[in-house]
Order: C-alpha cells, then sequence, then structure tokens
C-alpha cells in the first residue's frame, strides 16, 4: 500500500510540474479572437495589434527577446478590404457571408453590373465561349458572367472553373467582361495565397436562393493591394546544457482579418491556439529550463503564403547547422481522436516521430499519433528547405468552428485533450539527443 500510495503522489508531483494550462490557453485564445484584433489580419492591421498583444505576454512570462524587442520585421504585397461592404440584387439588399461573399483579391467596385448568365461547362469551351461574347460583346462594360455552380454536374468542370476563378489575375486586360458571380451552395474559405497580385477583375460569390433571372447586382466597397510591413515575434530561453544547439517552437498567429467592416474571421483553431500553445509551452521552459536553447517563434504571412517563415530562413538569423527541431504547432483546437505529424518520415524527424510513438503507447497522452510526409502546408515548410529537421503537429477531431470561416470562434475550440497533447510535445522536446 506504501508504495501504490507513493507512486500516486509522485505522479501527482509530475502532474503538477509538467501539466499545461487550459484555462490560460482558453484566455490567450479568446483575447486574440476579439474583434479588437480584427481578425488578425492585413485590414486594419490587425496583425500588428495581435503581435504587440504576443510580444508583452512573452515579456510578461520572462522570456528574453531572440531579437531586437522581440520583432523580426519584413513585408509583402497584399490587399486589405476596409470599410463598408454592400451589394444589393435588383434592389434587395444582400447580407455580408451569410448572402454573399468577396473574393480577397476581388478589385474594388462601387457601381452596378448587369448580370449575364453563361453555362458552366460554355466557359470552358472555346467555341461556345466565343459564341456567347460574340452574342453579348455590346454589354459586357459593366457585366459580370453568372455561373450557377450548384447546377454543375461534373467535378472536373467545377475544379477548372475554381481554378479558373483563383488565378483571373492571369488574363489582367485580355477579358472583355467585368469579372464573375458564381452561385455556390456554400461560400469558398478565404484564402490569401492568391491575393498578392493584382486583378483586373471582380470575383463575387452569392447564394443560388438569392438569384433571379435578368438581374443586375449593385457592388461597393474597397479593396487595395499595397506594401504591408509586419512582423514575426520572436522570444528565446537559453539552454541549460547545450545553449549552443537550437530547438525552435512555433506557429503562426495571423488570419484572414476582415471582409471590409462587417465580417471577421476570428481564427480560433486556424491559429489562435496554436499560437496560445507556444505561449504556454514558453511559459513552461521559462520555469524548467530546456536542455537546448529554445526559440519562441510567432509568425506573421502565413496564411498570405508562408511569408513570415520564408522571411525568417531567408534571413538567416541563427545557424542552420545547430537546430535540432523545429516543431510547428497550427490548428489545435480539438483532438479527441489524436494528432497529426507532418513531415514525419524525413530522414531527420523519423526518429523524432518513433520516439513520439513510443512514448504516447506507454503514457496515453493522445489516442492516436499519425503520420504524413512532407508538405508545404504550414510555417515547418521553409526550415525543410534548407534542410532543417522540422514537423507540423495539428490534432484530429473533436470541436473546432470549422476553417477560414467567421464561425471559428473561441467557444467552439475544444481543448479537452489539450494537457496531454502538450504533455507529449514537451516530452518529446525534452528527449531530444
Amino acid at each position: 500500500m506504501r508504495r501504490i500510495l507513493l507512486s500516486f503522489v509522485i505522479l501527482l508531483l509530475l502532474g503538477t510540474v509538467c501539466g499545461q494550462d487550459s484555462n490560460q490557453v482558453r484566455k490567450y485564445i479568446r483575447d486574440l479572437t476579439s474583434p479588437e484584433f480584427h481578425g488578425r489580419g492585413y485590414a486594419y492591421n490587425g496583425d500588428s495589434i495581435a503581435a504587440e498583444y504576443l510580444r508583452a505576454q512573452l515579456r510578461d512570462i520572462g522570456v528574453e527577446p531572440f531579437v531586437k524587442d522581440y520583432y523580426h520585421h519584413y513585408g509583402f504585397n497584399v490587399y486589405a478590404m476596409e470599410g463598408p461592404v454592400k451589394a444589393a440584387l435588383n434592389g434587395e439588399e444582400l447580407r455580408p457571408w451569410d448572402d454573399f461573399a468577396l473574393a480577397p483579391f476581388s478589385r474594388s467596385a462601387d457601381e452596378t453590373f448587369l448580370v449575364l448568365p453563361i453555362k458552366p461547362e460554355d466557359i470552358l469551351s472555346p467555341d461556345k465561349l466565343l459564341e456567347f461574347c460574340q452574342k453579348n460583346s455590346a454589354q459586357f462594360s459593366n457585366s459580370l458572367l453568372f455561373v450557377d455552380m450548384t447546377k454543375c454536374k461534373d467535378p472536373e468542370v467545377a475544379k477548372n472553373l475554381n481554378s479558373l476563378f483563383h488565378h483571373l489575375y492571369m488574363y489582367n486586360g485580355q477579358l472583355p467582361f467585368r469579372g464573375f458571380l458564381a452561385a455556390v451552395k456554400d461560400i469558398p474559405v478565404w484564402s490569401f495565397n492568391i491575393a498578392q497580385q493584382e486583378s483586373d477583375y471582380v470575383m463575387a460569390y452569392i447564394h443560388p436562393r438569392k438569384m433571379k433571372k435578368h438581374s443586375r447586382i449593385a457592388l461597393s466597397y474597397s479593396n487595395v493591394l499595397a506594401y504591408h510591413p509586419t512582423q514575426n515575434v520572436c522570444g528565446m530561453v537559453r539552454g541549460a546544457e547545450v545553449p549552443d544547439s537550437l530547438v525552435l517552437v512555433c506557429g503562426h498567429y495571423d488570419h484572414l482579418g476582415q471582409m471590409g467592416e462587417s465580417v471577421i474571421f476570428p481564427g480560433a483553431h486556424d491559429n489562435a491556439s496554436g499560437a496560445s500553445t507556444v505561449l504556454d509551452m514558453a511559459a513552461h521552459y521559462r520555469q524548467h529550463p530546456p536542455r537546448y536553447t529554445t526559440l519562441f517563434v510567432l509568425f506573421s504571412g502565413e496564411e498570405a503564403g508562408l511569408m513570415g517563415s520564408l522571411a525568417f530562413v531567408k534571413d538567416s538569423l541563427f545557424d542552420f547547422s545547430k537546430v535540432k527541431m523545429v516543431l510547428n504547432i497550427d490548428l489545435m483546437c480539438g483532438g479527441d481522436d489524436g494528432i497529426m505529424m507532418v513531415n514525419a518520415t524525413g530522414d531527420n524527424t523519423h526518429h523524432f516521430y518513433d520516439a513520439m510513438v513510443a512514448y504516447n503507447k506507454e503514457a496515453h497522452c493522445v489516442k492516436e499519433v499519425k503520420s504524413r510526409s512532407n508538405a508545404a502546408n504550414s510555417d515547418h515548410y521553409p526550415f525543410t528547405m534548407k534542410g532543417m529537421p522540422a514537423v507540423f503537429i495539428y490534432t484530429l477531431g473533436g470541436r473546432s468552428g470549422g476553417y477560414h470561416n467567421p464561425y471559428d470562434v473561441c467557444d467552439q475550440c475544444g481543448l479537452e485533450p489539450y494537457d496531454g497533447i502538450v504533455r507529449l510535445l514537451i516530452h518529446s522536446l525534452d528527449e531530444l539527443r
């Protein structure tokens, strides 16, 4: 009995030392998704507001700056949609996002457009498209082509049309009409990967229930492409045993921002949850110094195409050969079904994955640790391109508010598996040799 009680006390003490504070993480997520942060995007400088918050948290935790004042400065061109966003179909006002949405690269407009219906398959047929253009050329100067994607039966046609919509900038100055209005069952997710090229065209989406024959749609909004100065936020805890070797714990803090003044993308799952986990792990290592010097890096610009991590690697702020591991954390709500490790099969990362799986079988931190090969889907990727061992962790299953929509809010972020996930991550980093 004495041995059992002693083991019980030891487990309690280990829980006190290693347990992570999901209540504090919830507070971080709630703060980062509040309206004052404007969706942590490029409109209203939301990402810079979030950066100041994150810098203050690192200071309060006691993490020292890795670069001057914690900020690694850089910038890139991107659209920002600010101010009123209005649409009316045949005089009936439409509700932003509920009834219609604008692509983040849709050019500014303040006028009424004639809506010209065209069959989805006809757009991809040169002969039929030419025939349509000849028939309607007199009306093109103020027209949007209306494509009812809900009636598109061929998946390949739908795929090719979506690709066309996303790459309209490639046809600047070539199309006689002003853009497209697409009827869709579900508004497509916002993505800024394609919002860095200036486009001559309007790209709007609408729910089919709102469409009527021979429609006119009035659109009024401002969407400006400009250079956007921003910053990565970088802290450091010096290693207690091998301070000249490095571990990076990172995640992006930016999100999609706003579609004008009325639609905010809070981004709890993507990626306030990951940024909050980085802060939580920084607090742990501040109290329990790591073996290796550990950098805590919060990237901006991920939603625009990994811009923050690309700039961080490009500027060579440290000796790449000293890096033991880069642990990138993205999408941390939920986790009822375990976690996924991207780039788990790499020559310089498979040992990290194998050790994590082995420990999880013993400690039962999460339901399962799954693996994927490398992909350019988060901020670990630029590090792998320079030969550094880097992995990307995200959760599987459980509660979250969705992806790239206005409903990804703090209250939808499930954190029940959180303590086990972070306990597994910390143990795996601590066992690195």
